[in-house]
Order: C-alpha cells, then sequence, then structure tokens
C-alpha cells in the first residue's frame, strides 16, 4: 500500500517523465496564478455550455482548436456549430466539472453532462428519461485558450440510461 506522500512523489516522476528533455520536478508545475487562470478558463467554458452560449468561444478556444476525438471538426467555427448540435439535441443539456486537474499547460476535468433524453441520440428514439453523460477532457492551454483536445466518453452507461437498463 502506498502512502499520499509515496503517490505524489510517483506523480512528480510522471511528470518528468512525460516532458522531453526537462529534468526538474518543478518543470512540471505551474505557478499559483497560471493554474488561476486555466482554471477560470475550464469555469468560463462550462459557464458558456451551461448558458447554452456559443458567444463566449471566441474567447475560450483558439482560432486553430485541434479536436482529436474524432466526432466533430477542428477549429473554432467546428466547435462552435459542433455545441449548436449538442444543444439542440439536448435542449437542457448542462455541465457539471467534477475533479480538475491543472498541470503545465494541460487541464484535466472529469465531467458530467446531464440532460432529457428529448432528441433522438445515438440511433436511440427518445425516451424522456434523465441521463449523466460522463467524460474525461484533456486540454491542452496555449495562450489563455482552449488549443487541443482528448476525450473518453462512457457511451455504454449513456446507452443503458436511455435504455432503461
Amino acid at each position: 500500500m502506498h502512502t499520499r506522500r509515496q503517490i505524489l512523489a510517483l506523480g512528480g516522476a510522471a511528470c518528468i517523465a512525460s516532458v522531453p528533455g526537462r529534468a526538474r520536478a518543478a518543470d512540471c508545475r505551474a505557478d499559483p496564478a497560471a493554474q488561476a487562470a486555466v482554471s477560470a478558463l475550464l469555469d468560463k467554458y462550462a459557464a458558456a455550455v451551461n448558458a447554452h452560449d456559443t458567444g463566449p468561444f471566441a474567447e475560450i478556444f483558439a482560432q486553430d482548436y485541434i479536436q482529436h476525438s474524432g466526432r466533430s471538426p477542428s477549429g473554432l467555427a467546428a466547435q462552435v456549430e459542433n455545441f449548436r448540435r449538442i444543444f439542440a439535441s439536448m435542449p437542457d443539456v448542462q455541465m457539471r466539472i467534477d475533479d480538475r486537474i491543472i498541470a503545465g499547460d494541460k487541464v484535466v476535468a472529469r465531467n458530467t453532462l446531464l440532460a432529457t433524453h428529448t432528441q433522438p441520440l445515438q440511433g436511440i428514439a427518445p425516451t424522456g428519461r434523465r441521463f449523466g453523460l460522463r467524460t474525461i477532457d484533456i486540454w491542452r492551454v496555449e495562450n489563455g485558450k482552449l488549443a487541443e483536445h482528448w476525450d473518453i466518453v462512457d457511451s455504454a452507461l449513456l446507452q443503458k440510461q436511455v435504455r432503461g437498463e
């Protein structure tokens, strides 16, 4: 069994190993002001999603935003259009940030999107059931904006929830 201190030390070692050419653990830690700015950016993103407002997206996403999920194209305009589709297919969607980890130029968030199944979703006719779509998102931040994104979406749980299983 590892102690909390051992786990934190291992995390620092993993961070060093993941940064080519870097040799000091300090290279993996952002200063508090930088961490606060990234945290505020994530909160601004969640607020825009919860307001169903893509207006602030130009302040949140880089123009050349790279989307690695394959579910939508890259670029700011593609993100605006992607979220317009999400808002249309889940009219009452709300985003909850369950956890966040900020390290260097990366932010990792475990999120839940809460909505009612009122529109066809992943080939399933509307059921009227509430569901929580869980995601783990990783963003790279550049010049104060989200510049790159990777994610894992729990589609199996989503399908179970809307089918009532």
